[in-house]
């Protein structure tokens, strides 16, 4: 049998024997915590070569009563490579915060450019009159490559990833966002897009394999059906006539006559009648005053008279709320910063979920954004 022994952890991982001892303060131990991940996918990497060579591998690891068994069986299903890649499932080693993976409004610009100046939109093969119309849309989603090893990452690393030209493409709303059909933050083997298909498995290699992502077997096995038949990764523009984005008007666009803004069909991005902040600011008419022609199709949640004057809204703390301080002042919680990873104003049962704060119950920070069906004061039982 082959060990990794206890002084080789304590070199990897400072402060384990004061843990093990039970000395450490709490501090300590979350840090101990924080770089399990990187200990574990280091023995993932070399228990499958010691059982290539016939050896009989055990490894446990103990910390404050807590034991991880791996054996030759478990490290030859992490360890399996594919174009490069580790197969693995998804791990979440740090919460997910959408707001760790920032990107300057002028990337828009940038992916034009890198078109040849066509607002063009891949998935689809649809052209728009305007970058206004689409979303800038992150080829590998934050959140799944979050989940695929940059939770383990520092700051710069994660901000980078997000404004990385390589990982960064156009798509109208509906298609990136989260609905029926969207991309939402689906990784490939979830989601495919209807065009463009080999351009978008051979980007989803280059980053992953630029940036050290795994992938799941799900994801590898789609990924790999669809390279398998390509003779080039290139992207493919469709015609080069630039048509605009058309959709049909609500009810209330129809009124908005006798010279009147159309205030939903310049802001209402994804056409369900409401704007939000994130629309907003992605028209640039962030913080919005009562007057604008968009107030009146905005949440105005502390009845101030203006809308998104911060990022996301801000609540009062809830007490013992299942949730992280922002930063804000006077212990308020940015709940939408926080829960709300697609933008559109509201949180999903799925995002709660995602970020372990399910059941939500009436008086989280959370709550009020949330839809809660049966009107029992808990949301996502």
């Amino acid at each position: 049998m082959v060990s990794i022994g206890r002084l080789q952890f304590e070199r990897w991982l400072p402060g384990l024997g004061a843990v093990r001892g039970g000395r450490a303060s709490s501090d300590a131990r979350l840090r101990l915590a924080d770089g399990l991940p990187a200990v574990f996918r280091v023995i993932a990497s070399l228990l499958p070569r010691m059982c290539r060579a016939d050896v009989s591998v055990l490894a446990v690891v103990a910390v404050s009563g807590l034991g991880t068994l791996l054996d030759c069986a478990s490290a030859q299903a992490i360890g399996k490579s594919w174009r490069g890649l580790t197969v693995t499932s998804e791990f979440r080693c740090t919460p997910y915060l959408r707001r760790d993976y920032p990107y300057p409004r002028t990337v828009e610009a940038a992916v034009i450019a890198s078109m040849d100046g066509r607002v063009y939109g891949p998935y689809t093969g649809r052209y728009f009159v305007s970058g206004s119309l689409t979303d800038v849309e992150h080829i590998v989603a934050t959140s799944e490559a979050h989940d695929s090893g940059l939770c383990a990452a520092g700051p710069a690393t994660r901000r980078r990833f997000s404004k990385d030209l390589l990982n960064l493409t156009l798509a109208a709303p509906e298609v990136n966002r989260c609905g029926r059909g969207g991309k939402c933050g689906y990784d490939a083997g979830e989601w495919l897009p209807p065009r463009n298909g080999c351009w978008f498995a051979g980007r989803v290699v280059a980053v992953k394999l630029k940036y050290g992502l795994t992938v799941d077997r799900k994801e590898a096995a789609a990924l790999e059906q669809v390279l398998s038949g390509c003779s080039s990764t290139e992207m493919a523009f469709a015609g080069e006539k630039a048509v605009p984005m058309t959709r049909k008007p609500t009810a209330q666009q129809a009124t908005n006559l006798d010279g009147a803004v159309d205030a939903l069909g310049l802001y209402d991005d994804n056409g369900n009648g409401w704007i939000t902040c994130a629309e907003a600011r992605r028209h640039g008419i962030a913080p919005v005053p009562r007057g604008h022609p968009a107030y009146r199709f905005m949440t105005d949640a502390d009845s101030d008279g203006v809308v998104c004057e911060r990022h996301g809204t801000t609540v009062p703390t809830a007490p013992n709320p299942n949730a992280r301080q922002t930063g804000y002042s006077e212990g308020l919680i940015d709940a939408l910063g926080l829960y709300d990873d697609n933008g559109n104003g509201r949180i999903t049962c799925a995002e709660a979920r995602r970020h372990g704060i399910a059941p939500v119950p009436r008086g989280h920070p959370a709550y009020r954004f949330m839809m809660d069906g049966d009107g029992d004061g808990v949301v996502c039982e």
